[in-house]
């Protein structure tokens, strides 16, 4: 059975649900796409401010970039 069902747009439509949260998207929807490396390199889609990437991971990057020399603050 066909599923009547408006496109959402984008890794939105394709997902269906948030990566991080799991709920699903609805018509009208803003999504944000981040990057998932599981040996190849995907794309998920997530809710506006969710993340699949874990805070300390996030706090590491912070530091590496604030501490990389010639870069402007």
């Amino acid at each position: 059975m066909a599923e009547d069902r408006k496109t959402i747009g984008g890794a939105a439509d394709r997902q269906r649900t948030c990566a991080m949260c799991g709920a699903e998207f609805r018509l009208g929807d803003r999504t944000e796409v981040e990057a998932l490396s599981d040996g190849e390199v995907r794309y998920v889609a997530v809710h506006p401010g969710h993340t699949t990437y874990s805070p300390s991971r996030e706090r590491a990057a912070a530091r590496r970039l604030r501490r990389t020399p010639g870069q402007a603050a």
